[in-house]
């Protein structure tokens, strides 16, 4: 096993100004930013096509900036005639960002919101509203609490024939199986994985079988993420990078932690080589699971 401080490791949530700066850096790697948008819009037609009487609701579990939500949210246009949106959202930057996309980009006169500026866990602690007839979660559940306290607050929130929607990074990627690889490598145990924002679908998956939750999963197709940067010494665009890759701040700063982190991604396991470039390549999973009216 290696021995590396492993303190901070899938933590850089914690440190918002230094996310952002290394998720910039990964978009920039990123070889498109819509690789899993029309594959959203696509299953998300499919979820929320029966019928309602009255009012369709709508969860949107960190809503975020609303460029995911925008592209569920012209579907339900399509098969709706009046839909209830409630984003839970805790950044005010975010909301203002979403706000501004129902403004500007969507015919909103069959939309009605309600805006709360809190974190997932805050939202499940009150009392319960009408249930939903959708619930989504796109790509944030790395950052809840506790993943499945989460799933199962999603689902019981839930209304009878209604879909929950979750998208995140597959267990089965590149990306994914180098962040366990290394998560193994430095002696971190799967409890204390879950606990970080290192989650991958296969957690999903697992505590929705679990819980006896019938699901079904889609992939998106895999996209190359150019990490060649990541092994120049002084790239500070390679270094955010990496940071982001493991989600952990300021990785490059330890040497051992950089020599493991490197050690696994130039592995031919994780990533291939194109000319002078290293590539990994990420994918993500729609899981979604319905609930059956003979459900409780």
């Amino acid at each position: 096993m290696e021995t590396v401080v492993t303190g901070e490791i899938g933590g850089i949530a914690r440190r918002p100004q230094h996310y952002e700066i290394a998720y910039k850096s990964y978009l920039d790697a990123c070889s498109g930013r819509q690789y899993y948008l029309q594959l959203l819009g696509e299953t998300i037609a499919t979820a929320s096509d029966g019928d309602v009487n009255g009012c369709f609701r709508v969860l949107s579990i960190g809503g975020g900036s609303g460029e995911a939500d925008s592209v569920i949210l012209r579907k339900l246009q399509e098969i709706h005639h009046n839909t209830h949106v409630i984003v839970v959202e805790p950044s005010e930057d975010y909301i203002s960002e979403y706000k501004h996309v129902v403004d500007n980009e969507l015919h909103i006169g069959r939309l009605t919101f309600d805006w709360l500026q809190e974190r997932a866990e805050e939202y499940f602690s009150q009392e319960a509203a009408d249930r939903c007839h959708l619930i989504h979660a796109i790509h944030v559940l790395y950052h809840v609490d506790d993943l499945k306290v989460t799933l199962m607050n999603m689902w019981d929130a839930l209304a009878d024939g209604g879909s929950m929607v979750v998208m995140i990074e597959s267990g089965k990627s590149n990306l994914a199986r180098w962040r366990l690889k290394v998560m193994e490598a430095l002696g971190v145990s799967e409890d204390k994985r879950l606990a970080t924002c290192l989650r991958v679908s296969t957690d999903v998956m697992r505590i929705l079988a679990d819980n006896n939750i019938g699901y079904s999963v889609t992939s998106t197709s895999p996209e190359a993420m150019d990490v060649t940067n990541c092994f120049k010494r002084g790239s500070e665009s390679g270094e955010l990078l990496l940071d982001f890759l493991i989600q952990t701040a300021y990785a490059s700063l330890n040497p051992e932690l950089r020599s493991v982190l490197l050690k696994y991604l130039k592995s031919p396991e994780f990533s291939t080589k194109n000319d002078d470039k290293v590539i990994i390549t990420q994918y993500t999973d729609v899981i979604v699971a319905k609930k059956n009216c003979t459900e409780p």
